[in-house]
């Protein structure tokens, strides 16, 4: 859209989000919590309420229209599991998103005790996944998550 490249400002602002480990802020909403990132006459901000199990909403927004968006819907699937054990491997994984496609993590990734997948079709305009994380093929996580630019 436009001589904007926000796939790039998109994956400076995950890189100082959620797989950073970064706190977020208490969301305007209460019960929610926020994240927001700036840079020129973009803003991006994510959203999410819940743990265990959550959902949220990611925007960019310029001169404070929303001009792209993705929601997303997902959780432990399994609590025998280390709940900080899962995420901490989620945001690796995280931290290893395509550039050509910043929406989440790369197609697979694992190390010695858990796998990441991540399901996508469409592109960067409009698109739809699922990630899920396994041990041993016990499903332990899952996300659902979609969205595109806002016309």
């Amino acid at each position: 859209m436009g001589d904007i490249d926000y796939a790039s400002f998109l994956v400076d602002a995950k890189a100082k989000g959620y797989s950073s480990g970064v706190v977020y802020m208490p969301g305007a909403i209460k019960g929610t919590k926020e994240f927001s990132y700036e840079k020129g006459k973009l803003k991006y901000i994510d959203i999410y309420s819940g743990s265990l199990f959550f959902l949220g909403q990611e925007l960019i927004l310029e001169g404070n229209i929303p001009q792209w968006g993705m929601v997303y819907s997902g959780g432990l699937m399994d609590d025998n599991y280390g709940t900080k054990e899962v995420y901490d491997f989620l945001k690796e994984a995280l931290k290893r998103m395509p550039e050509e496609l910043p929406l989440r993590g790369k197609e697979f990734f694992s190390n010695s005790r858990f796998v990441y997948k991540n399901f996508i079709e469409g592109n960067f305009d409009h698109f739809m996944g699922y990630e899920i994380i396994e041990q041993e093929d016990n499903l332990v996580y899952e996300l659902h998550y979609s969205g595109g630019f806002i016309e």
